[in-house]
C-alpha cells in the first residue's frame, strides 16, 4: 500500500461520516424524535466519540498493522474474527448499496427498473474497488474541495429561511432521544472502522488531533442539516418528505444568482456512499487475501465476486421499502454494534494486557 497524506485521510473521514445521513439517517431521526432530532444528533456525536476513540487508539498503538493483520497476531483465532467481520462487510455494503439505488430511483430515475440502476452503479464501484487506497483518497480529496465550497454556499443561502421557534417545545419526545442517538452513531460514525485498513505508518503526518477536528467539523455540519430541516420546514412538513434535507435546498437563493443546489447535494451524497461502499469492498477483499492467501492474479476476481454477491443480495434481501426500513432500524443496528464496535473493543482490551512486542 502506498502512503496517503493526512489531508487525504481526513477527506475520507468527511465522506464516510456524511454517507447515508441525507439518504436515511435524518429521515429516521426526524420520524422518531421530531423537533428533538437535533438533540439526538448532538448526543449521538458525543456517543460516537467512543467508537471513534477506539479506532484511533488501535491505529496509534499498532502503527505498522492494519486491523486484519492485528487480529491474527493478537488472537489465536484471529482469522475467525476476520471472517465474522467479512460477513458484516457484505451485509452492511448490501444495505448501503440498497440505499444508494433507492435514493437514485426516487429522485432521478423513478421510471427506471432498480435492477438497471443497480448494475449501472455496481460496475464503477467494482472498478474503483480494484484500485489502491491512495488512488481512492486522491479522488476523495478533489471532490472534498467542491463539497466544502457548496456546503458554505448552502449554509449562507439558508440563513434567512431559519425560524428557531420551530424547534420548540423541547424534549417532547425524550423517550426516543437515546435510541435515535444510537441509530445516528451506528449509521454514520461506526463506518470509520473501515479506515483501520490503512496503518498509521501509511498516512503521512498522521495526527489524531486533526482526525478529531475533522470528526467534529463533519458531525456539526450534519447537526446543522438536521436543525435547518426542522427550523425551515417545521416538524410537520419535515416529516412528510422522504428526503427533507434535500428538499430545503430548493429554497437556497444567493443574491438571486445561485439557486437550486439540491442536485449538487444529491451528487455529493451519491459520491459519499460510493466512497463508503468502495472502501468496505476493499476491506472485504483484504480479509479474503490475508486469510486465504490466493494468487495475486486472482485479486480482481475476488472483487468481482464480492460485487456480484452485493448485487444479488440487493435484489433479493428486500422485496419492499417497508422491509428495508424495518431491517435498518433494528437488525442492522445490532449487527453494526456487535461487529464494528464490540469486536474492536475486545481488540482494545486485549491490547491493554498484551505487553509483548508484535512482530
Amino acid at each position: 500500500m502506498e502512503k496517503i497524506t493526512s489531508l487525504e485521510y481526513n477527506t475520507l473521514i468527511w465522506f464516510i461520516i456524511r454517507a447515508c445521513f441525507v439518504e436515511l439517517t435524518i429521515t429516521k431521526v426526524l420520524a422518531l424524535t421530531k423537533q428533538d432530532s437535533w438533540i439526538s444528533i448532538l448526543i449521538g456525536i458525543i456517543i460516537g466519540l467512543i467508537p471513534f476513540s477506539i479506532f484511533e487508539y488501535i491505529k496509534n498503538k499498532y502503527p505498522n498493522y492494519n486491523y486484519i493483520i492485528l487480529n491474527k497476531k493478537l488472537f489465536k483465532y484471529g482469522n475467525i474474527i476476520n471472517l465474522i467481520i467479512l460477513i458484516g462487510c457484505i451485509i452492511l455494503s448490501t444495505c448501503i448499496f440498497w440505499i444508494l439505488v433507492h435514493f437514485a430511483n426516487s429522485l432521478f430515475l423513478y421510471k427506471t427498473n432498480p435492477l438497471i440502476i443497480s448494475i449501472a452503479f455496481i460496475i464503477p464501484i467494482c472498478y474503483a474497488s480494484t484500485k489502491e487506497m491512495h488512488i481512492i483518497s486522491k479522488v476523495s480529496l478533489i471532490i472534498f474541495y467542491i463539497s466544502v465550497i457548496f456546503n458554505i454556499m448552502i449554509m449562507t443561502g439558508l440563513t434567512s429561511e431559519i425560524d428557531i421557534s420551530n424547534i420548540k417545545p423541547l424534549f417532547e419526545n425524550k423517550s426516543k432521544i437515546i435510541e435515535t442517538s444510537l441509530i445516528f452513531t451506528a449509521l454514520n460514525i461506526t463506518k470509520i472502522f473501515f479506515l483501520n485498513i490503512i496503518p498509521k505508518n501509511k498516512v503521512i503526518n498522521h495526527s489524531s488531533k486533526i482526525n478529531y477536528l475533522t470528526y467534529f467539523i463533519t458531525t456539526i455540519n450534519l447537526l446543522d442539516i438536521a436543525l435547518s430541516s426542522v427550523c425551515i420546514f417545521g416538524i410537520d412538513l419535515a416529516t412528510i418528505y422522504e428526503y427533507p434535507a434535500f428538499q430545503i435546498l430548493k429554497r437556497v437563493n444567493i443574491l438571486g444568482i445561485i439557486s437550486k443546489l439540491e442536485s449538487i447535494l444529491a451528487i455529493e451524497g451519491i459520491f459519499s456512499i460510493f466512497i463508503v461502499i468502495t472502501i468496505i469492498i476493499y476491506y472485504a477483499k483484504a480479509i479474503i487475501i490475508q486469510t486465504f492467501k490466493p494468487k495475486e492474479k486472482t485479486n480482481k476476481y475476488i472483487t468481482i465476486s464480492i460485487c456480484s454477491i452485493i448485487l444479488i443480495l440487493n435484489n433479493i434481501m428486500f422485496q419492499t421499502k417497508e422491509e428495508a426500513n424495518s431491517f435498518f432500524i433494528e437488525p442492522l443496528i445490532y449487527i453494526i454494534y456487535i461487529i464494528f464496535v464490540f469486536l474492536p473493543l475486545i481488540t482494545l482490551v486485549k491490547s491493554l494486557y498484551h505487553t509483548e512486542n508484535i512482530k
